[in-house]
């Protein structure tokens, strides 16, 4: 007990003279309490905490109290009595929010919108919430004019709403339902617009597209109907394309996918033909550059390297349909042509890569480091080398700076951290600030600290690499990692290598490590490991959200979450919007991890590709294009994405093990990269 008082006494940052020992001791049993009722703030116990402190005029931060009380305790509130306590401006944002909760909860909507309305900035909704939240005002007795107003903004953001759709309007709205994921409705109007009469041939091919799209939503219930739809769009324009550039441009494009998606799901046997139609009617019409590359991509697959060489240098050669595709046209050639021991050429077509005009750092990295490859299988070690110790140095912490640390057989040099330095992060701020600041990060309400920075500091573009640092570490202690990672980048260049270089652990945060040393002690899952996901995922954004509907900072989708809570049975996650809070998605998110470790016998590559793909996926890669060097295998993953994925995390995991063992020099994890053959 005397070790934990200590330890929150070294913790509490206050800035009074000389504080009394019982009450300074009070005061940190109080934060400790608030903290612990946050994570289960609508318990009797965590009400019971709130209420309390609320009422406590020792207690620093009592209306920040009052307003947590307020919003998860309270069933009725007189808002004008709490808005005279809750004055601070950082508090603002927050009532703003509380208010409009309050609003819904008691079905007020009609005050809800107007509420909305005047509070944009403050009120952040998704595109699903603002429906909800219109659905139900537009039910009350709203002006005439709001009414209006509302409907608008509905069809506007939502056209599935518009009453009787115009025919122009057939296309969002389908989209739109395609969205909600209401595919019998949007293949509906997306049918109207293919079969109807007064409809351009570009309405209609997109309509064949769309309805594509939400074919492939669902295309394991309904693979049929996506390839049959992918095959309709494909000879829409078969008796058309020839009438102008842009309706070949449109008969291409679409045959191209068409021909992809028939090789994913089908195979070569059925693609390829499809391919060859393809080829006769675009020569001399179009560039047959994707129709070469696909053509040398099969011939890869077949392990036909040579063959792959031909039609690859034949790409190559053919007018650039956009940059992208000349960048992955050439990254093919180069690749098979390393292949078939053609290193010469293969250098020529990196050459080229290198000076591509919109040549990404990442990008850069990977040709540099193949490149440097290809010299060694020249056996002109001296010369391969210097370019493996070139590569290390322009990139120590990129995941082909670290494969060429590892080729050159080196360690990495030891991370220097600087001890944390509290004066420095609040020396933007006057004594009664700081005391403010420190109280709203020590008791857990980041969110509410982050409003306070941005309302009492503003970030000057004469400041030196120093006060940027002091300021980026100040926006990590708040927890605004995404504010933090946008003003990193939007420095000029100079200001970003300086930083990286100097103070590289900004890059790697470990928050909530709390929540994630105690998961990693559950699930047996490395904490470096768990970090290097997080970072991936969220970028550390504690409300991320993707398209797809994953949450949080781990990114889980509420079917895979309920699997992972059926498994652990922590009794935290109720509904998808628990997924936002730190203390219920970390566990779930390494559980998650474990349950792919265990079924891939703890390889770090498939485990992570299936975080990001599927387990089908990764085991259907490692059986048909494993042939004994994981870097390549890593190299041949055909999801673009997925490639990137594994790439970056374990590019996280190097970093995160090394400023782990920041005391000693650090040896590339070889457990990286162990253990794929057992699953060829």
């Amino acid at each position: 007990m005397l070790r934990l008082l200590g330890f929150l006494f070294f913790i509490t940052h206050t800035v009074s003279a000389a504080p009394d020992p019982q009450v300074s001791t009070d005061l940190s049993l109080d934060k400790l309490k608030y903290r612990q009722a946050l994570e289960q703030p609508k318990a009797t116990q965590s009400c019971q905490t709130l209420k309390r402190l609320s009422q406590k005029s020792t207690f620093p931060t009592k209306d920040v109290a009052l307003l947590r009380h307020a919003e998860y305790c309270q069933k009725k509130n007189d808002w004008s009595d709490i808005k005279k306590q809750v004055t601070a401006p950082e508090l603002q944002k927050a009532l703003v929010k509380i208010q409009f909760k309050d609003h819904l909860k008691k079905k007020q909507f009609r005050t809800a919108y107007r509420h909305y309305l005047k509070n944009t900035s403050s009120i952040e909704l998704i595109k699903s919430e603002f429906d909800d939240l219109a659905l139900k005002a537009l039910k009350t007795n709203l002006t005439k004019k709001e009414r209006s107003q509302l409907r608008n903004k509905l069809h506007k953001k939502s056209p599935r709403f518009l009453p009787r759709p115009k025919k122009s309007d057939y296309l969002k709205v389908a989209k739109d339902y395609r969205r909600v994921r209401n595919f019998e409705k949007a293949l509906y109007y997306y049918r109207q617009v293919i079969n109807g009469k007064g409809f351009t041939y570009h309405q209609r091919w997109y309509a064949f597209k769309g309805a594509r799209a939400t074919y492939k939503l669902e295309r394991w219930s309904r693979m049929k109907k996506y390839i049959l739809s992918s095959k309709q769009w494909a000879n829409f324009l078969r008796d058309k394309y020839k009438w102008s550039p842009e309706m070949t441009k449109l008969h291409h494009n679409a045959n191209i996918e068409y021909i992809r998606t028939l090789w994913t799901e089908r195979g070569q046997k059925q693609a390829y033909p499809e391919l060859l139609k393809i080829e006769k009617e675009m020569r001399g019409r179009y560039s047959l550059q994707m129709i070469y590359w696909l053509k040398g991509r099969m011939a890869e697959e077949k392990k036909n390297f040579k063959e792959a060489e031909k039609w690859l240098a034949k790409a190559a050669k053919e007018r650039a349909i956009t940059a992208d595709d000349q960048q992955r046209v050439l990254w093919s050639l180069a690749w098979n042509q390393r292949r078939i021991g053609q290193y010469s050429k293969s250098q020529s077509a990196l050459d080229r890569l290198l000076k591509h005009k919109e040549l990404t750092f990442f990008a850069k990295g990977k040709y540099l480091y193949w490149r440097a490859e290809n010299w060694l299988s020249m056996k002109k070690t001296d010369r391969a080398n210097e370019a493996f110790q070139a590569l290390a140095d322009l990139d120590i912490l990129g995941y082909y700076g670290s494969l060429a640390l590892r080729k050159l057989e080196k360690k990495f040099p030891k991370p220097e951290r600087p001890a944390e330095n509290s004066k420095k992060i609040f020396s933007f701020f006057n004594s009664q600030q700081t005391q403010r600041l420190s109280w709203l990060i020590d008791i857990g309400e980041l969110e509410v600290a982050h409003n306070f920075v941005r309302q009492n500091l503003k970030t000057k573009k004469s400041w030196d690499t120093e006060e940027w640092v002091n300021y980026f570490e100040l926006l990590q202690k708040v927890g605004a990692f995404k504010s933090f990672f946008y003003r990193y980048h939007t420095l000029p260049p100079k200001k970003q290598v300086a930083i990286l270089k100097d103070y590289t652990y900004l890059l790697y945060p470990r928050p909530y490590r709390k929540y994630v040393d105690s998961a990693a002690k559950d699930s047996q899952v490395s904490s470096s490991l768990i970090y290097s996901i997080m970072k991936q995922e969220s970028g550390f954004d504690v409300k991320a959200r993707s398209f797809a509907d994953a949450f949080g900072l781990l990114q889980l989708i509420p079917q895979v979450a309920q699997k992972a809570e059926k498994r652990i049975k922590s009794g935290q996650y109720k509904e998808p919007e628990d997924l936002y809070r730190p203390n219920v998605i970390i566990p779930l998110g390494a559980d998650t991890l474990k349950h792919l470790l265990t079924k891939f016998k703890n390889n770090f590559i498939l485990s992570v590709a299936s975080y990001n793909a599927s387990e089908k996926a990764a085991r259907g890669w490692v059986k048909s294009r494993f042939n004994g060097d994981p870097i390549t295998f890593i190299e041949d993953i055909p999801y673009e994405e997925t490639k990137g994925y594994v790439k970056l995390v374990m590019r996280n995991y190097i970093a995160y093990n090394r400023f782990e063992n920041q005391d000693e020099e650090f040896i590339f994890p070889e457990v990286c990269l162990e253990g794929l053959q057992q699953f060829k």
